[in-house]
């Protein structure tokens, strides 16, 4: 798996992204959103043995920290949710500094699936939050 080659997607023709070579139908008729952050990620589709560890992975990623949780009760209750979206996302880089290596392939997927992961959580108790 290739991460972070320096490519960024580019959509001149909304039909097709340029940037992964696959045309935007293909992916809805026959992929879910696991293909989708996985090609995202790697710059390519994932094979069946790559889509089971993506899933273990994320699946094993879904838990908020309790302190995270506490964090909610910093924000006023007419916040918006999209302002405690940003809040909460950059409190995630004190929980987890310790353990990415910026070098390490692996450490560099771990770290945005983790991130993707819990992302349903940390949107579902932003609303509920504002």
């Amino acid at each position: 798996m290739h991460l972070w080659r320096g490519r960024f997607p580019q959509i001149s023709n909304p039909a097709h992204h340029t940037s992964t070579g696959y045309p935007i139908e293909q992916l809805a008729e026959t992929g879910d959103l696991a293909d989708t952050v996985y090609l995202l990620l790697a710059g390519e589709l994932p094979t069946q043995e790559q889509r089971r560890e993506f899933l273990s992975l994320a699946r094993s990623s879904r838990m908020v920290n309790e302190s995270l949780i506490r964090f909610y009760s910093g924000f006023r209750s007419d916040a918006h949710p999209m302002a405690i979206m940003v809040g909460v996302v950059g409190a995630l880089s004190s929980f987890y500094h310790g353990s990415f290596d910026i070098n390490s392939q692996g450490s560099r997927m771990h770290c945005c699936v983790n991130i993707i992961a819990k992302m349903p959580t940390l949107a579902a108790m932003a609303y509920k939050t504002a």
